[in-house]
């Protein structure tokens, strides 16, 4: 019964950490996917795959990591590729040359000044490529993220606009900063700046409206300074159900 438990209980050891055996330590292997070594250990060795040679590592060894191949810094060195392999990535240390995802698309020079002026997902929508492969090629260059574009309903607020706030609608207030409504009242409420309220001042009549009938309810909020819920509620009271909808 033993062994046929451990054959089931080693089946369900990751791919990615079996993809790793003899690359990285049992002991790095058993830390990060948070399995027993022995459990690692008996694997690695049912497929015949050396463990990683420790080594006392020199700086002097270490520099020559990332300058060539794994291949060929493991002659230098005099480690075995996989030993090489694992102490580059343990550093952080990229792989010489391009990487795939780098070789795959002919990088010109037009798109290259693109990289962190363009977020990467909008300079990869442009190229017709992946986010990763302009992630991975602005990395290889040492060029950072771009910031975030706020956009034109999202620009900072100018004094102008912000005198304007609760001084008039927030129906006006759109039209003449061009912002979105939710925008506007957020920037209103977030300052704690109480809606526009001078509709009260007005006396409503049929005359109020006098040469606005073909005009909307929103035209005729700016007009009178006043939002388009009161002018709805007046027309309505004055002129009748039927008007109620009347643009």
């Amino acid at each position: 019964m033993k062994p046929a438990m451990t054959v089931r209980s080693l089946a369900r050891l990751p791919r990615k950490l079996i993809s790793q055996l003899g690359k990285v330590t049992d002991q790095s292997l058993a830390e990060k996917f948070g399995i027993p070594v022995h459990k690692i250990r008996v694997e690695r060795r049912r497929q015949g795959i050396q463990s990683v040679v420790t080594i006392a590592w020199t700086p002097a060894q270490i520099a020559v990591l990332g300058t060539m191949s794994d291949q060929q810094a493991a002659k230098t060195i005099g480690v075995t590729r996989n030993a090489a392999f694992s102490k580059r990535v343990s550093f952080g240390i990229p792989a010489h040359g391009k990487s795939r995802t780098q070789a795959a698309y002919p990088w010109k020079s037009s798109d290259i000044k693109k990289l962190g002026k363009l977020s990467d997902n909008k300079l990869a929508t442009q190229l017709g490529i992946s986010d990763s492969v302009v992630t991975s090629k602005r990395n290889s260059r040492g060029i950072g993220a771009s910031q975030p574009f706020l956009g034109e309903g999202r620009r900072p607020w100018t004094g102008k606009e912000l005198a304007m706030l609760g001084k008039k609608p927030d129906t006006v207030v759109v039209k003449l900063t061009g912002r979105g409504r939710r925008h506007v009242r957020a920037k209103r409420e977030c300052l704690g700046i109480p809606p526009f309220q001078s509709q009260s001042q007005i006396q409503f009549t049929k005359k109020t409206f006098a040469g606005m009938s073909k005009m909307t309810n929103l035209e005729i909020a700016e007009r009178l300074g006043v939002t388009i819920a009161t002018v709805a509620l007046h027309r309505r009271r004055l002129f009748g159900e039927r008007r109620r909808h009347k643009k």
